[in-house]
């Protein structure tokens, strides 16, 4: 779980909260200083210390260039890692990226750091930079791991930079890669039909949720969890649907704490108790009729939070023309079965008096739609 410390949240901070963040990071630090553990007075250095380091947190508070501490616990409440991002001359830095020496090689430090990304992007700071010392060769070989670029080196220092968008990018298809059979990767590569931008789709689904920093999110074909598992990662509330009971399995073992329900899309809303921020169809709802599609996104309105939005990521096209300009391209694979979704179909259905619908074309064969419950004037 993650949390942030800024502002007067640092002043209101509980011992405890204290005592276990400097914990994280009293390791090393009397003979970083030059001191030694047999010195006679090394309670009283350690003390020192101590207050040292509290004193720097609480001037956090007021300090116009610190951005946030942020801090991971483990499903104990225990701190476990922590960093901070700060402002200089006009540039971000991580700093002070720790993990606690009774945790790791769990992955704690990477887990904080992809969060902490994605905290970064919804603030809009695209870049961030980070300065080692040349003999921690424990960070140098972290930063270099996780694609953090050299961009300056002295005998002391080395500065690299990390671009937030390209590593959320990178790691997400890098974790859907692993899953894919290889007829999405042959789809993909040769950016032909069915596949095609799809996991610019998916990343695009994504890019869209976490805009929002807490969100409920229903997924209408769960599947394994492709799709919403990142999310669940980052702290988010899932609701899986899916038909096959062994997907659902799947997924669970990959989201314990999820909530899924084995149905179909037409009886599933009997089950559903609650509104969402974001209900999200990946390379599902074209198994739907086009009335059918109509029908249930009209319902689904109801299990919307107000500003809640229905997200579809598809095989699709602006026109009838274009779907059958498509289908004629890839007639000998195509599959007949499938009502993939087509945005003037939906433009010109009751969807234009319930939703604000917007449409990007990833590329001929894939789209991505966002109907947002609200004024649609």
């Amino acid at each position: 779980m993650l949390e942030i410390w800024k502002g007067n949240q640092i002043l209101q901070l509980k011992d405890n909260d204290i005592e276990q963040w400097f914990d994280v990071l009293n390791y090393g630090l009397v003979e970083d200083r030059g001191f030694n553990s047999n010195d006679a007075n090394i309670e009283e250095i350690k003390s020192d210390i101590k207050k040292d380091y509290i004193e720097y947190l609480m001037s956090c508070s007021m300090n116009e260039n610190f951005q946030a501490y942020y801090i991971l616990r483990d499903g104990h409440n225990t701190i476990v890692a922590v960093c901070r991002i700060v402002f200089d001359k006009g540039e971000y830095y991580l700093e002070g990226l720790e993990t606690h020496r009774d945790y790791y090689r769990k992955g704690y430090a990477t887990e904080l750091l992809f969060e902490v990304l994605h905290e970064l992007k919804r603030n809009k700071i695209l870049k961030i930079y980070s300065i080692v010392r040349y003999h921690n060769i424990k960070s140098l070989n972290f930063h270099k791991k996780h694609g953090f670029v050299m961009v300056m080196e002295d005998k002391t220092n080395t500065k690299f930079l990390l671009n937030v968008e390209d590593k959320i990018r990178k790691n997400l298809f890098d974790l859907w890669a692993k899953d894919y059979n290889k007829s999405v990767l042959k789809s993909e590569k040769e950016c032909s039909y069915p596949f095609a931008g799809y996991s610019e789709v998916k990343y695009s689904i994504i890019d869209i949720i976490s805009s929002k920093q807490k969100a409920k999110v229903l997924e209408m074909g769960v599947g394994t969890g492709e799709i919403t598992k990142p999310l669940y990662d980052l702290g988010y509330e899932i609701t899986g649907v899916d038909l096959s009971n062994k997907m659902i399995e799947i997924a669970k073992i990959h989201m314990d704490k999820a909530k899924f329900i084995l149905s179909d899309f037409g009886n599933v809303l009997n089950e559903i108790t609650i509104k969402f921020d974001f209900i999200v169809f990946s390379y599902s709802i074209h198994h739907l009729s086009y009335n059918g599609q109509i029908e249930l996104l009209i319902k689904l309105n109801d299990y919307l939070k107000e500003d809640g939005v229905i997200i579809i990521g598809d095989v699709s096209t602006f026109t009838i023309e274009d779907m059958n300009q498509l289908q004629n391209k890839y007639a000998a694979i195509w599959d007949d079965e499938e009502y993939y979704p087509i945005l003037k179909k939906y433009q010109l259905s009751q969807l234009a008096n319930l939703y604000k619908l917007s449409y990007v074309q990833i590329n001929e064969v894939a789209g991505i739609y966002q109907l947002r419950k609200g004024d649609i004037k």
